[in-house]
């Protein structure tokens, strides 16, 4: 039977959610009924954790735009792709659209700065170029039909992201080893995000919250892990100037290890579309406290699986974290409803079954 033929393409492949979503589709929807590769514009660690595993991604290195728009459409017709599969990149879908492929577009956050009209207009005119809109939750696809301009609204879906189980590999390492690694005391409880060091985070609310933590517990260390804009990261580290629990640890290549370490997890995000992290942290079977943003609303039953709180709210997570930090019964049966309702409502099957259809729709 042949194949048929999957072209995902964004802007970078570097580190990022996005990206990883694009390493989890390529990889898990290559079967004896498709053949999916990606491409981009500029190449990074998720583009060469692809090559590594035996995947195609095709990096074009042209500068100008209008020559690599050309680039990837020779490059789509000369592959003979059926479906391109668009990563909130403009360029892409100019390109695809010069072929007979079918197009999708991935919105995968709320994406504020199109709150101008301009932004509004530009997003809206790609929404009508394309065959269908995939929002990753539904707060996303809301967010496109309030902002933007969908002259046909059945072709606006929604499929909620997933995680690839590669990504979930618990580590056969001790607690009390990783801790020794990480320079942690024996006895702390441990809370930590997990995100690139950036305004959409919310991080300085953490902070916010562990000084106020630390006034009530002695015992507690909170962890930040990640990298981002030298502005932002030192901005953030001059708010935590002089406490030493509050650690910025930088790149956390074995997230399995963290979350070995970690008692909690903390997303204080201004915003999201829907945060892998924290479908990685249900997985992991940790307690969480997050914000109202994307959709968590969607992920967390408050007070079943975990905690959610209005965005900017320092009171109300402080509050939530303390019900965590008091009472380790309760922080344990939290953290297994989590781990449970990852498994029957967001495992990467689901995701995956739903993007088979709609391809398979599409060609129709």
């Amino acid at each position: 039977m042949k194949k048929i033929k999957v072209l995902h393409v964004c802007d970078t492949l570097d580190k990022g959610g996005l990206e990883e979503v694009i390493y989890n589709l390529v990889k898990n929807t290559n079967d004896e009924e498709f053949e999916v590769s990606a491409a981009c514009f500029q190449g990074g660690v998720v583009a060469d954790r692809l090559r590594e595993n035996g995947f195609i991604c095709h990096e074009i290195n042209e500068t100008k735009k209008s020559a690599r728009i050309n680039a990837l459409k020779n490059y789509i017709q000369a592959g003979k792709f059926e479906i391109v599969q668009v990563h909130f990149s403009f360029d892409a879908i100019k390109a695809a659209k010069r072929t007979n492929a079918k197009v999708i577009e991935t919105t995968h956050n709320t994406y504020h700065f199109f709150e101008n009209p301009w932004g509004r207009l530009k997003y809206s005119y790609y929404l009508n170029l394309v065959d269908a809109v995939v929002a990753v939750s539904t707060p996303v696809k809301n967010f496109n039909l309030a902002n933007f301009k969908v002259f046909d609204q059945k072709k606006c879906v929604v499929i909620t992201n997933s995680i690839d189980p590669e990504r979930i590999v618990p580590t056969e390492r001790t607690k009390e080893e990783l801790k020794k690694e990480f320079g942690l005391p024996e006895n702390s409880l441990v809370i930590s995000t997990l995100s690139r060091l950036d305004v959409q985070k919310g991080l300085e609310y953490f902070i916010e919250a562990a000084k106020r933590l630390n006034e009530t517990y002695n015992h507690l260390v909170f962890l930040i892990p990640g990298e981002g804009t030298e502005e932002y990261s030192q901005s953030l580290k001059k708010l935590a100037e002089g406490i030493e629990n509050i650690r910025f640890i930088g790149h956390v290549s074995k997230v399995n290890e963290l979350f070995k370490v970690m008692d909690i997890f903390a997303m204080p995000s201004l915003w999201e579309g829907a945060p892998l992290t924290l479908l990685e942290a249900l997985a992991y079977g940790k307690p969480v406290v997050v914000t109202d943003v994307g959709n968590t609303a969607e992920v967390i039953q408050d007070g079943v699986n975990g905690f959610i709180v209005e965005k900017k709210d320092v009171e109300a997570f402080v509050d939530r974290l303390k019900i965590l930090i008091g009472h380790p019964e309760k922080r344990a049966a939290i953290g297994q409803q989590a781990q449970k309702d990852f498994h029957e409502k967001f495992s990467n099957h689901i995701m995956i079954q739903k993007y088979k259809q709609l391809y398979r729709s599409i060609l129709k």
